[in-house]
């Protein structure tokens, strides 16, 4: 039988640096390199190329002006020729099994249409700070996302292409929660997810406050627009208050996913997602009022 071909698609804005481990790490694929192609969407065409900068052969760089992850993802969707499409962002760095895995998953799970894989995320200090600790717990829940909603992350996502000619492309007009909406509408027609725990791409923690209020903010203004809740001012604001109330299951979670993290860390964990889940409600409710969301 022949082996899938398959499309990486990778979204970048300016992160070369980042990006170059994981164009490296596609480098030395377990999956011949005959049988997939990389195509980077390159989100801010003014910042070129840097000279000798490491460019697999099977990968080429296209540019997108429209801003936003999804627009650029699909600019790229365009363009692949794979019968199996797999995602994943510029600062991730895939395992070197990371195709061979998927495809190997999907040969023997017939009636898995979409594979959400596992994103380790990793310290890049010996001494992680309190964000890195927060992140290391809050990001990337595969499993859970599986488990409750049938998405899955485009940091780790595979599908096949005829899945896209169904459910159409990603929303352009979102710069976060463009896979969840993507994901969501898939689970309804029937396409299913499955988690592989062997589908690996590692990601880097965020560092610091600044990384972590920047998504959250920009994970607010997405839920607004695609929440599509912008008619009642009056209910909107009912319901931001109603997000501000202290969340008790963040206790649980915290204290059976951070069993090594000191009570002192626990706490600053737990107030620290208490503020940032009033920072993304603030963002949601600003769009809702109507103001316009951005990348940043």
């Amino acid at each position: 039988m022949n082996p899938y071909f398959v499309s990486i698609i990778i979204p970048t804005y300016n992160d070369w640096t980042r990006l170059s481990k994981c164009l490296h790490a596609l480098a030395q694929q377990n999956y011949s390199k005959e049988n997939f192609e990389i195509i980077v969407t390159n989100n801010n065409p003014d910042d070129h190329i840097p000279p000798r900068y490491f460019v697999p052969e099977n990968c080429i760089v296209i540019p997108e002006a429209k801003p936003g992850s999804y627009a650029a993802r699909n600019a790229a969707l365009k363009l692949a020729k794979g019968e199996i499409i797999g995602f994943t962002d510029s600062d991730c760095i895939p395992d070197s099994n990371w195709i061979k895995n998927a495809v190997n998953y999907f040969s023997v799970n017939k009636m898995c249409s979409r594979i959400a894989g596992n994103v380790c995320i990793f310290f890049e200090t010996s001494s992680p700070s309190k964000a890195q600790l927060y992140d290391k717990l809050y990001a990337f829940n595969q499993k859970g996302y599986v488990n409750f909603s049938g998405t899955s992350v485009t940091a780790n996502l595979f599908t096949y292409k005829n899945v896209f000619d169904k459910v159409g492309y990603f929303d352009e007009a979102l710069m976060s929660g463009g896979d969840f909406l993507w994901g969501t509408i898939a689970n309804k027609m029937g396409y299913r997810v499955d988690y592989v725990e062997d589908v690996i791409v590692k990601h880097p923690a965020r560092k610091t406050l600044k990384e972590l209020l920047k998504k959250e903010r920009r994970v607010g203004g997405s839920q607004a627009i695609f929440l599509k809740e912008k008619d009642n001012k009056m209910l909107n604001i009912l319901k931001f208050l109603k997000e501000l109330r202290p969340h008790l299951g963040d206790i649980k979670f915290i204290y059976s996913k951070g069993k090594e993290l000191s009570i002192l860390t626990k706490i600053y964990i737990y107030l620290l997602r208490y503020y940032l889940v009033g920072v993304r409600a603030y963002a949601k409710l600003k769009v809702q009022m109507g103001r316009k969301p951005n990348r940043s």
